[in-house]
């Protein structure tokens, strides 16, 4: 195969489900371009959904985007360019390469979760083993945090932030109505890691606060355990809040959820309506009037609740991956480092990281991140009795600095 390099190309593309900061990423891909740092890249292209924009060829130029229109770019939530959940296949690899050489593409940085590394590292390989000279680098992303070989994922901390909000915003609102409606049941993301479900219990101050009740996967369902939480927790504040993860599982490993509508391409089953479930169990079994909250995209869209940290290292991390790639470097993912202090603002954690030269982000292959999951470690959940505390400091440490600077805690009477 040829190498088409008229005109030395960098393509961007991103894949899985989008996240609050995801183009905050792609526009510190194209601040590197526009730095003039000794680059090699003379154009950059965007691909359109992904990894099946390249099958199509179906790309647009990003080259000449001015810096404020990368900064409204890096603020605006969801895939710009458009994603997917394709799964390379063998036979699409082929036309993949010759997609690339026609457009001159001699770097590749993508950004998404583990099926997106896989998809990266078996497309250099096919790019290796046909003799085309390819660099590719990962960005991570997910709401899920759940990428292993890094400390964080971006798209998490925002992700979490609008979690621990909402979860508080709840809780005062069924406190409120707790003589008519008496529980509320909340469905997370998270596919087999309960990091996301756990977020919710950051801003909880005692027993009034939400959540009472959280169920991650990590720790199997046990009917009788959860409806005696609730019930303590009815008992004793007279309300019940629950946050569950949409994938847990009893101890003999089915899905609480009422319904598995088969799996996507890369095999993980399509899980839907654990909250539904667990509200008519509460209702059945308790007699209680339960409301069930199912934020679904809402809680990888919310602008508003958009971390200032989870966004200033999302667009470090697509600089950092243009930038190596420029060095000659290929074949990893960008590593997040934790963030120096729960107060961190974006313009501090920009300087503080920039005036490290960036040396703090490390460098994970992809096939460790195509080949693992990084779930929550059961030593961060205490328990689900009711009135406990369901996380514990440690967790909360980890967590406040993504989250960054709090809002003002709600008044009670």
């Amino acid at each position: 195969m040829s190498d088409g390099t008229r005109v030395p190309t960098l393509l961007v593309g991103q894949s899985g489900g989008p996240t609050p900061v995801i183009n905050a990423s792609l526009a510190g891909v194209l601040d590197r371009v526009a730095s003039g740092l000794g680059q090699p890249y003379v154009r950059v292209l965007g691909l359109r959904h992904g990894i099946e924009g390249a099958l199509r060829g179906d790309v647009v130029d990003l080259t000449a985007l001015t810096a404020s229109d990368r900064d409204a770019l890096a603020h605006t939530p969801a895939a710009a360019l458009g994603s997917c959940r394709k799964r390379l296949e063998p036979e699409d690899e082929r036309g993949v390469l010759e997609t690339f050489a026609r457009l001159g593409v001699g770097w590749f940085v993508y950004c998404g979760g583990n099926d997106s590394m896989d998809t990266l590292s078996r497309l250099e390989r096919a790019a290796r083993s046909r003799g085309y000279s390819l660099g590719v680098y990962g960005v991570p992303k997910t709401i899920d945090n759940d990428l292993a070989g890094t400390d964080w994922c971006p798209g998490y901390g925002s992700a979490a932030r609008y979690w621990a909000t909402v979860t508080q915003e709840v809780t005062r609102d069924l406190a409120a109505m707790r003589t008519y409606d008496r529980v509320v049941v909340m469905e997370a993301m998270g596919r087999n890691a309960g990091w996301l479900a756990a977020s919710s219990a950051l801003f909880r101050r005692d027993e009034q606060d939400g959540p009472h009740v959280l169920l991650v996967p990590e720790v199997a369902f046990d009917e009788t355990r959860f409806l005696g939480a609730v019930e303590a927790a009815l008992s004793r504040v007279g309300y019940a809040v629950v946050v569950a993860t949409e994938t847990i599982r009893d101890a003999k490993g089915a899905y609480v959820a009422r319904q598995v509508q088969g799996a996507d391409q890369f095999g993980h089953p399509i899980v839907t309506g654990v909250a539904e479930t667990l509200g008519h169990l509460t209702m059945a079994r308790l007699g209680v009037k339960t409301r069930v909250n199912k934020p679904g995209t809402l809680q990888r869209t919310s602008v508003a609740h958009m971390s200032a940290v989870d966004l200033a290292g999302a667009r470090l991390a697509g600089w950092i991956a243009a930038d190596r790639l420029a060095s000659g470097l290929s074949g990893s993912m960008v590593a997040m480092p934790m963030v120096p202090t729960s107060n961190a603002t974006h313009d501090a954690l920009m300087n503080g990281w920039w005036g490290e030269g960036c040396g703090s982000f490390g460098a994970v292959p992809l096939e460790t991140v195509a080949r693992a999951e990084r779930r929550l470690p059961e030593d961060h959940v205490v328990g689900i009795d009711g009135l406990s505390d369901p996380v514990t400091e440690e967790f909360r440490a980890y967590l406040r600095p993504l989250v960054g600077v709090p809002p003002p805690a709600l008044f009670r009477l």
